[in-house]
């Protein structure tokens, strides 16, 4: 179970006013602050948009590219298996087949060949033997392989988005804003992208011009890579996205099309959601279990039963890929909660990101199933399979959860790695099989060594936070909002969803949905003494992934609520939905409840109940500070019923209330987290400690009946330890 609270960072903690501008009050917090700027961002035809021929060797591709076509010459386009490689291998595709050019694509197979134009796969590039090879999403980092195919006599152009970690590839040309000297001034495009850039260039060149119907399949596949490949949403890419989005309501693309009509009804409009959740997932399933012809075929064919037909097969992949997924989840959670697993490795035991490893899972896969793992048990994750390229090697997927920057955490421990990639919040790396257990062990050192720090410096801590835009009044829930909301998108990396915060206000109502997975809430104003208004200004508010607080919160509690907006549409009516992202009770009072990490902190620094009770002023120390048996029956009952015997985190003002919600019993944090540490010190559960409030837990049952009162904590909060 994971019962734990979010750190909120507010930008502005001061209630704003009925009457603020809020889109303006939104871009004023991102740094849009002049009025033209302003009037720019929110425009439904933005400008930021650059020169292609900023890119340093744009004129050089440019012109081989012209020459190529005027001379018939064999075109091959070289991809990659995700929804950014496909998109942008179809755009050029289509720009070539336009002019009726020579041209043929190749797109590497995940297990076969791995990322990028590599050794596994120059033979095929050779045997195909193109006048110009062009790459898209990749080749960058290929400087090797490509001089291989300079050798060969074959011109090459790079186009490519990803950061240069060493040499440059003495291709023909290179289109790359992320090589040293590039005047092109965003530096965020994806794949796709830089190939719409490239085909923008070739029709500014003129002599082979971009017919008006390529274009606007071009700016709809790299509308969808741009959202998929989560680059910051800002600058040109938020155009792009904008643009295709608007083209995608009526879209120009058949396979779009198609996909529209198979996965959205008809009162749904496509936006970032629908992208990043429904269509993107069927293109990349292809790509992670097989390869990714029926996604070239979706985007690249004009035969109608072609398309649908690709349709229906990525859909049927995807959820194959759903099946494989769930049950390589499912084997990770059982390796980690075993008993079987080596103690040193128990979560509880361990500070760094937890490591799970099977030769038998796929690894098409493993990226999805560690972020579901990092979810799981709040701590960032890697997932490692065998290498299928290479059985000597383990290759493994990474995801941070909160804060945790993971791609800093493999970097100290780098030279045991093959090879390593990524960014804060995902990682991918290769490890040599027989040094995957020193591999583990010196990530968890780097993270226990680093954890230790008392400054801000420590980036290696599992510390979910949330960025609120604005602390708005209940009134400020409405339509006008979400207008000012939906204003501001498309959304993303670098320009998220906002984030509200409105105090107060009362809960109403509370239901469990999907099974108890998700919690609805029904609330209104706490601020408000009319009943009228009362009544008529309930708001619905839908916590997914949070049914277990429905055990935290009750009718009449006055609450805190951090969320996000949403329009709903059912049966052609448009309604506000209100998607919660935390939720802090706040009807409790004394610093025991509102800052319960005061006493944990007196408490470790040695001092007696008497004294942390004197400097709490919590007046009767056994009413707030010492658990009874009262208590101690309570808390064991609730997580033995309710927690199961897998690994559960919690931070302990949440349990306190979760166990008052079961037994009726009060209880405070600080009595909670004693109660924790007598079960850990009595053989009765295994505990891990997080922070001075948040702990995990899982449970154990030694033979025999437990002896709460000879461990060494019950005996000093009754002082005599």
């Amino acid at each position: 179970m994971l019962l734990i609270g979010k750190t909120w960072r507010i930008a502005s903690p001061e209630c704003v006013d009925e009457s603020v501008d809020v889109a303006s009050f939104l871009l004023t917090n991102r740094g849009i602050e002049s009025e033209e700027e302003k009037k720019e961002f929110l425009s439904p035809n933005p400008l930021a948009w650059h020169d292609p021929f900023l890119f340093e060797q744009m004129k050089q591709a440019v012109d081989l590219i012209v020459d190529a076509i005027a001379n018939k010459k064999k075109i091959l386009i070289y991809g990659d298996y995700d929804a950014d490689g496909v998109a942008a291998t179809s755009i050029f595709v289509r720009y070539f087949r336009s002019h009726n050019c020579y041209v043929s694509y190749l797109v590497p197979r995940r297990t076969e060949h791995g990322y990028g134009l590599t050794d596994y796969i120059i033979d095929d590039v050779l045997e195909a033997n193109p006048y110009l090879l062009i790459t898209v999403d990749c080749g960058i980092s290929n400087a090797d392989t490509i001089e291989r195919i300079k050798q060969a006599g074959i011109k090459v152009i790079v186009t490519d988005h990803h950061t240069v970690r060493s040499t440059v590839p003495q291709a023909d040309a290179v289109i790359c804003a992320k090589v040293d000297d590039c005047k092109y001034p965003f530096l965020e495009l994806c794949g796709a992208g830089v190939a719409l850039k490239t085909v923008e260039a070739l029709g500014k060149d003129g002599r082979y011009k971009v017919y008006p119907e390529v274009w606007k399949q071009a700016m709809e596949l790299a509308g969808i890579a741009t959202i998929a490949d989560l680059v910051p949403m800002i600058n040109e890419n938020r155009t792009i996205a904008k643009k295709a989005l608007q083209s995608m309501a009526n879209p120009s693309n058949l396979g779009v099309r198609v996909m529209n009509e198979m996965l959205m009804t008809r009162d749904d409009k496509p936006d970032e959601t629908y992208i990043s959740f429904c269509l993107v997932p069927r293109i990349n399933a292809a790509g992670r279990l097989y390869d990714s012809s029926d996604a070239m075929k979706l985007f690249l064919s004009d035969d109608e039963k072609e398309v649908i037909l690709a349709a229906k097969a990525l859909n049927e992949q995807n959820e194959e890929r759903k099946q494989i997924e769930a049950k390589v989840y499912d084997e990770a959670i059982e390796q980690v909660e075993s008993n079987n697993r080596p103690l040193k490795w128990q979560i509880t035991n361990t500070k760094g990101p937890v490591v799970v490893y099977s030769q038998n899972w796929h690894p098409g896969v493993l990226g999805i199933v560690a972020g579901k793992l990092a979810a799981h048990f709040s701590r960032s994750t890697i997932v490692f399979a065998q290498d299928p390229m290479n059985h000597e090697n383990v290759r493994g997927s990474g995801r941070a959860f909160g804060e945790f920057d993971l791609f800093d955490a493999v970097e100290k421990v780098s030279e045991l790695c093959e090879s390593f990639g990524g960014h804060k919040k995902a990682a991918g790396l290769v490890v040599s099989k027989k040094n995957l257990p020193k591999f583990m062990e010196l990530l968890e050192s780097k993270c226990v060594e680093e954890s230790s720090k008392d400054d801000d410096t420590c980036k290696l801590v599992d510390n979910d936070a949330i960025d609120v835009d604005m602390v708005i009044p209940f009134a400020k829930i409405s339509n006008e909002t979400l207008e000012a909301v939906k204003s501001i998108g498309p959304y993303g990396i670098a320009n998220a969803k906002p984030t509200f915060v409105t105090r107060s206000v009362i809960v109403s109502s509370t239901h469990l949905m999907s099974e108890g997975q998700h919690l609805r809430l029904e609330v209104f104003d706490g601020a408000s003494n009319d009943d009228e208004v009362v009544k008529s200004s309930i708001v619905s508010v839908v916590g997914f992934g949070m049914g277990e607080f429905a055990h935290v919160i009750s009718p009449g509690d006055v609450v805190d609520i951090a969320y996000t907006m949403a329009e709903y549409t059912y049966r052609g009516i448009t309604s506000l939905s209100l998607h919660l992202r935390d939720i802090k009770p706040c009807n409790r009072e004394g610093l025991v409840w509102i800052k319960p990490e005061v006493p944990e902190q007196l408490y470790s620094n040695k001092l007696d109940i008497k004294q942390i009770s004197k400097l709490l002023k919590a007046g009767n120390e056994k009413e707030l500070l010492i658990p009874d048996e009262k208590h101690f029956s309570a808390c064991y009952r609730t997580i033995k019923e309710n927690f199961g015997q897998g690994v559960s985190t919690v931070d302990c003002d949440l349990l306190a209330r979760y166990i008052y919600s079961f037994s009726h019993i009060e209880i405070t944090p600080f009595q909670t987290r004693r109660c924790l540490d007598v079960f850990s010190e009595a053989g009765l559960i295994r505990l891990g400690v997080i922070s001075s409030v948040r702990v995990c837990f899982n449970l154990l049952f030694p033979d025999g009946k437990a002896k709460l009162k000879l461990t060494d904590t019950y005996k000093r909060l009754c002082g005599n330890g």
